[in-house]
């Protein structure tokens, strides 16, 4: 369903008089609708940070790819020269374990991942004395307090590093605007959530009831199928 769809679905369940035929340019109820539903997405896309469907993959088309300039060890969020290639509105955090190098001349034949570190150790082990003069081929990276990634050894030029990571909520909008990247099964989860913002506002706890236990069910079968699993920690020395 896109946006009108699921207001109109939405409208429908909750028994509310009147038709809608466009979110554009709507005031009063129909207003309130479509910024439910809206707000219904946005939160549903908010409950994790790490949801499959908002990883933006290198394998995939996508992710983060920069080319290395001689001595620049800190690369922030931007596009352009020296920086991420990533457009801070559209990110959320970085995935972690999957930065990767190679020689970009040579192409991904020498491709090799980086050990992430903690910035403090990096900052430790890379930006103290002499270390700070050292040019070579990065080993490490490191994510700093305001997301800018930072490599060491500092590079010379001509290094290609690539990672994942996964995109900030994406608001709709137009009547065609679609949940993308939620699996249509689960898009009644939007409407079930709308519905309980729509009973608190009337008080219509028959509403919030249904609207409760059937975003419940949808979540929980979503985060089965689309949340990241629970990796469990090794025993105790």
């Amino acid at each position: 369903m896109n946006y009108l769809q699921l207001c109109q679905r939405f409208i429908r369940e909750c028994g509310i008089s009147g038709a809608l035929s466009t979110v554009a340019g709507q005031g009063g109820e129909m207003l309130r609708v479509a910024d439910w539903v809206g707000q219904a997405w946005l939160e549903l896309q908010s409950k994790h940070d790490d949801w499959e469907w908002m990883r933006s993959s290198g394998l995939l088309g996508a992710g983060a790819s920069f080319t290395t300039l001689a001595g620049t060890f800190v690369y922030p969020l931007g596009v352009g020269a020296g920086k991420t290639g990533v457009d801070p509105a559209q990110f959320n955090k970085w995935d972690r374990a999957t930065f990767r190098c190679y020689t970009t001349a040579a192409g991904k034949n020498d491709e090799m991942p980086l050990d992430l570190v903690g910035y403090d150790a990096w900052r430790d082990a890379y930006m103290m004395g002499a270390m700070r003069l050292v040019q070579t081929r990065p080993v490490a990276i490191a994510v700093a307090p305001d997301l800018s990634l930072c490599v060491g050894p500092p590079p010379t030029a001509g290094y290609t590093i690539t990672g994942d990571y996964f995109r900030a909520p994406v608001a709709m909008a137009a009547d065609g605007d679609l949940p993308t990247g939620l699996p249509s099964q689960f898009h009644m989860a939007i409407v079930y959530l709308a519905m309980t913002y729509y009973a608190g506002y009337e008080a219509a706890p028959e509403v919030i009831d249904r609207g409760q236990v059937g975003y419940a069910r949808l979540v929980a079968q979503l985060e089965a199928l689309r949340a990241p699993a629970i990796g469990m920690i090794g025993a105790l020395a």
